[in-house]
């Protein structure tokens, strides 16, 4: 049944859901977040939405403009809308609280694409254990690109079957809009999109040529094909013309080339383990085991539907016109050829998998209208407690469910079976020691340490000490970003600054060349630490940066002792001394 009050019931309560868990999400933020670390990633982010900010306020619409250029090629979505959300208040947690309505639009289209598929009240519980998936509280609660992808690529998928196989133009375009913002979101959403054109044109094809009663003219559902291209592309390229390089090299170097052996395992193209590594990393980060089995068993049992009813059909034709041409086929080939884009690369990123993830719900609730009553009750009652569980220990007040646990798979090794683990947490974890699930008291150091930082290069700068700030060290709680950051949060001051590469080797020459090297900005001033340990590969040895240091003139002028325990030495190029030997 979807009569209007059916589906205005179902929608309420799946408004009542979404508003407790947006709650929840803005009270975990709140009470963990606040002036704790942020990953190299989240500040970066953060600090081009205050940069955009400032740049609006300042400059007014070309100088907003030519900020938002200056940040690629990384996607400009999530940090321009956070600027303006900045109208109200400037803060770190502000920032999430732009992430907390993604969540809000990811759930409500999970809901419509939900109702399409299986009706309003399983349209309902889809949208809930979308809202509940272990990935979406992680990509809540850490500022990257995921979520917002991830959103925008269902609302696409949402507006694609309003459109009714292209039939709508209305909805067509809608479509569009979603393709284009979602390509601004994240770039690496450019492997995502040939599927849903083909996912449209099979959908085109079956229903308007092919079907029994075919409700639309051919050439005019193309017609809206083409408005539907149009409109993604006049919303994403004004960005993407104008940062192509920046955006190719990015993707084909991180994505394909040199820089994709940091993030992943080199597996064949064609080879099982490419293909089964996307999908642990789909269990690990953004459904685990439960709720992964669940979703399995649902589709197999869906899948398993759809064949016995072509193969009992007495017009095996009519009734294989009618299943190429349904919404749910038209989703099946979105999530396979959005999976199989993923297996194209090595680099596993960040949050790559949960566009995809988030389809999946969806899609295994059809399997509940099959079932009897009685079974209908008790996969209910079973789901209820998986969702229950994840809810449980995302909420980090009781330690032994938050805590990550593992269970052996056939074929995948372990995999998490519960994890109330934040991301942002375990990044910097990986070098500063504490407490698995949360930031505690003695993190706070690390912002203070970062404003104190900016506080000195600033003034180094002001006495003639010219930047850019050249970094050695790759520490995960204070780097690049997190110093930008601070400098604009609290200064509203960009600091110029440059990372030391590594590149072709960690040798000294290296450095020598780097800070030696106009194309690398000549740096004034260099950051570097007491230890590596730690730090984000490729490791810089700290000791070869400073002999190179040494070597090229400059002399140490600070020392910090950082919240860790290792010393932080802050050095300045001195004026008119010349290189020594061996640089």
């Amino acid at each position: 049944m979807r009569s209007p009050e059916s589906r205005l019931r179902w929608l309420l309560v799946v408004a009542a859901g979404i508003a407790a868990i947006a709650a929840m999400d803005l009270w975990w933020v709140a009470t963990y977040r606040h002036n704790q670390p942020l990953t190299i990633d989240e500040a970066g982010y953060i600090a081009f939405a205050v940069m955009d900010h400032l740049a609006l306020h300042g400059g007014g619409l070309h100088a907003l403009w030519e900020t938002v250029n200056s940040q690629a090629p990384y996607a400009p979505l999530l940090p321009f809308i956070t600027s303006l959300a900045y109208v109200l208040k400037t803060g770190v947690l502000e920032a999430f609280c732009v992430l907390i309505g993604f969540l809000v639009l990811l759930a409500f289209a999970g809901y419509g694409i939900g109702e399409r598929l299986a009706g309003p009240r399983f349209g309902a519980l889809s949208a809930l254990v979308v809202a509940t998936l272990p990935g979406t509280f992680l990509f809540t609660r850490e500022y990257v690109f995921a979520l917002p992808a991830a959103a925008l690529l269902s609302c696409a998928v949402y507006a694609l079957l309003r459109s009714d196989g292209l039939r709508s133009q209305r909805w067509a375009i809608a479509c569009g809009i979603a393709l284009g913002l979602m390509l601004l979101a994240r770039t690496m959403t450019i492997a995502f999109v040939p599927t849903l054109f083909i996912a449209a044109t099979v959908s085109i094809v079956v229903r308007a040529k092919y079907a029994a009663h075919p409700t639309g003219q051919l050439g005019r559902r193309f017609l809206h094909l083409g408005s539907m291209a149009l409109v993604a592309f006049a919303v994403a390229a004004p960005w993407y013309i104008r940062n192509f390089k920046a955006v190719w090299d990015y993707l084909t170097s991180y994505g394909y080339g040199a820089q994709s052996a940091y993030y992943g395992p080199n597996h064949s193209l064609l080879f099982w383990d490419r293909w089964r590594d996307v999908a642990s990393r789909i269990v690990f980060t953004d459904l685990l085991v439960p709720l992964a089995v669940l979703v399995l068993v649902a589709l197999i049992a869906a899948t398993t539907v759809a064949i016995r009813r072509l193969v009992q059909a007495e017009d095996r034709r009519s009734a294989t016109i009618e299943l190429l041409g349904s919404d749910a086929f038209t989703v099946a080939i979105i999530v396979i050829g959005c999976y199989l884009a993923l297996t194209s690369s090595r680099n596993g990123g960040e949050g790559f998998t949960i566009p995809v993830a988030v389809l999946l719900p969806p899609l295994a609730v059809i399997a509940l209208r099959h079932l009897r009553t009685i079974a209908i009750v008790m996969s209910l009652i079973v789901l209820a407690l998986v969702v229950g569980l994840n809810v449980a220990s995302s909420t980090d007040l009781w330690s032994s469910l938050a805590t990550r646990r593992f269970v052996s798979v056939p074929s995948f090794g372990t995999l998490p079976w519960i994890n109330g683990t934040p991301q942002a947490v375990s990044a910097i974890r990986e070098q500063d020691p504490g407490p698995s699930t949360r930031f505690v008291d003695t993190d706070l150091g690390w912002q203070k340490a970062n404003t104190d930082l900016a506080s000195i290069v600033l003034r180094l700068s002001a006495e003639g000490s010219h930047e850019p700030v050249a970094f050695a060290s790759r520490n995960r709680a204070l780097n690049t970003s997190t110093l930008l950051l601070a400098g604009v949060l609290d200064r509203s001051t960009s600091i110029w600054l440059a990372q030391l590469t590594a590149e072709p080797d960690d040798a000294v020459s290296t450095y020598c060349r780097e800070l030696s090297s106009t194309a690398f900005g000549m740096p004034g001033i260099l950051v570097t630490m007491s230890s590596e340990a730690g730090d984000i590969a490729p490791v810089i040895t700290q000791s070869y940066a400073e002999t190179a240091a040494r070597r090229i003139g400059f002399h140490r002028v600070r020392t910090m002792t950082l919240p860790d325990g290792r010393l932080l030495r802050v050095w300045v190029r001195g004026k008119g001394r010349a290189p020594q030997a061996g640089c």
